[in-house]
C-alpha cells in the first residue's frame, strides 16, 4: 500500500535529522579554545584529530554573535548564553562519542533527545577513547591516560561555558573512567602511578553511572578470560572466592557459578583500581544514580559480583532498575530518563520548560538529601522507547 504523504515527510524528516542535526565533531568555536592550552588539552585534541568525523561532539555551533556592541558602539566579547549545567558523556569499551557501527552506537540518540526539549551543542560534550573494535574488547584496560584526559575534558567544558557545574553521563566502561577523573587522588596501576589533583565532586551537580561495574565483571573469574587485560587488577577482575578447604582447582571450577549466586557472600581481592575507588567512600556528585538492567548479557542478568551488585554505585542517592534492557539499549533507550535525571533528579515526571543552569532555582534541593531511592522499570512506554 502506498504511504499517505504525511508519513513520508516525517521520513524524510527523520533522515534529515539523522544525517545533518548536530555537527558530528567538535566545532572550531570550542576547537579553538582547546588550542588554547594545548598540553593540558592534548587528549581532547587527540580525540579530535584520530577519530574525525562521528568522532567528537560539543560546542558552540555559531560564532557570528562572538561579539557585541557595548553602550558606545565598541565591539566587546559576548559570553556564550548558557541555560543548562552542559553535560559530559563518557562511553564504554570500544564504544563511540558518536554512532560508528553496528558495535558502536554513540551518545546520538541523548544528543537528538536533548536538543528537542532545550538543549545546544555547547551544552552537550563528548569524545571517543579506544579502538572502537568489538573484538579487542578484551584486551583493553584502565590507564593514566585517559582517566587524567577526561577529567581535562571536563575542566575544559567548566572552563568554556563559564559554568559552576556540569552533569556527567557514563555508560559500562566509561562509569570508572568518569567516577577516576572526578575523584582525583592517586590510583596506582600495576605499571604506573597516577596522580590526577583535587576531587571535581563539587563541580558535578547530577553522576549517571548506566550498567557500570564497580566490583568486577562474573566472566573475569572464569579461565581463559581471567587472562585478559580486560580482567586484570588495572581493570574489572573479580578475584577469586575459596569454600572451605578446597583446592585452587576447585576454586577456579566453581568461580563463576559463585560468582553469579546472590547468596555468595566472600570478601574477594577484585581489581585494586576499583576497590581503591570503593574503599574512598567519596562521593562523586551532588546527585548520584546508579541504573542497570535484569538482562545485560555483559553484567550478567543478576548484576551480581561475589555478593554485591556490581553496577550499584557507593553512596547512589537512586538505584534505576530496569526488567528488560540489554547492556547497549540501556544507554540508547533510555534517553529521556538521562534527560530527567539530569534536570530535575526524578524520572516520569514534567519536566519544567525553564533552564536548570546551577544558579538558578532547581526542583531538588542538594543540602537537603533525601533517604536513598530504588526505582525499578519494567517496561518502557512508547515514547520512552522512541529514542
Amino acid at each position: 500500500a502506498m504511504l499517505p504523504i504525511t508519513a513520508l515527510l516525517m521520513m524524510a524528516t527523520c533522515s534529515m535529522i539523522t544525517t545533518s542535526a548536530f555537527p558530528e565533531r567538535i566545532t572550531d568555536h570550542f576547537y579553538q579554545f582547546l588550542m588554547n592550552n594545548p598540553e593540558k588539552n592534548e587528549f581532547a585534541l587527540r580525540s579530535y584529530r584520530d577519530y574525525d568525523q562521528a568522532g567528537t561532539f560539543g560546542g558552540r555551533v555559531e560564532d557570528d554573535d562572538d561579539v557585541d556592541e557595548d553602550d558606545d558602539g565598541d565591539t566587546a566579547e559576548k559570553k556564550p548564553e548558557i541555560r543548562h549545567d552542559p553535560v559530559v558523556f563518557v562511553h564504554g569499551n570500544q564504544e563511540s562519542a558518536l554512532w560508528f557501527n553496528e558495535n558502536a552506537h554513540g551518545w546520538n540518540k541523548q544528543i537528538k533527545y536533548f536538543l528537542k526539549n532545550g538543549y545546544s551543542m555547547q551544552e552537550l560534550h563528548g569524545l571517543s577513547h579506544g579502538a572502537r573494535n568489538v573484538v579487542q574488547a578484551l584486551s583493553n584496560r584502565f590507564t593514566c591516560d585517559i582517566f587524567k584526559g577526561v577529567r581535562h575534558h571536563i575542566e575544559a567544558v567548566l572552563h568554556y561555558t563559564q559554568s559552576e557545574k556540569v552533569d556527567v553521563i557514563s555508560h559500562s566502561m566509561g562509569v570508572t573512567i568518569a567516577r577516576a577523573a572526578i575523584l582525583g587522588g592517586t590510583i596506582h596501576f600495576t605499571n604506573e602511578t597516577c596522580h590526577l589533583g583535587p576531587s571535581l565532586a563539587g563541580k558535578v551537580d547530577t553522576f549517571l553511572g548506566i550498567a557500570g561495574a564497580h566490583y568486577g565483571v562474573c566472566y573475569c573469574s572464569i579461565f581463559p578470560v581471567n587472562e585478559t587485560k580486560a580482567c586484570s587488577n588495572d581493570a574489572f577482575a573479580t578475584g577469586t572466592c575459596r569454600v572451605g578447604n578446597e583446592s585452587d582447582k576447585e576454586m577456579e571450577l566453581h568461580a563463576g557459578v559463585r560468582c553469579t549466586d546472590p547468596e555468595t557472600k566472600c570478601d574477594n581481592e577484585y581489581s585494586r583500581v576499583l576497590r581503591h575507588l570503593n574503599e574512598r567512600n567519596e562521593r562523586v556528585a551532588d546527585f548520584t544514580v546508579s541504573t542497570w538492567t535484569l538482562k545485560d548479557e555483559i553484567l550478567g542478568h543478576n548484576n551480581m559480583a561475589f555478593g554485591k551488585k556490581t553496577s550499584h554505585m557507593p553512596l547512589s542517592d537512586l538505584t534505576l532498575v530496569y526488567g528488560h534492557l540489554n547492556h547497549s539499549e540501556i544507554k540508547d533507550l533510555t534517553a529521556r530518563h538521562q534527560f530527567q535525571l539530569v534536570t530535575v533528579h526524578d524520572i516520569n515526571v514534567e519536566v519544567p520548560n525553564v533552564s536548570h543552569h546551577h544558579h538558578r532555582n532547581r526542583r531538588y534541593n542538594t543540602t537537603h538529601r533525601a533517604a536513598h531511592r530504588h526505582i525499578h522499570v519494567e517496561h518502557l512506554t512508547d515514547e520512552e522507547d522512541e529514542y
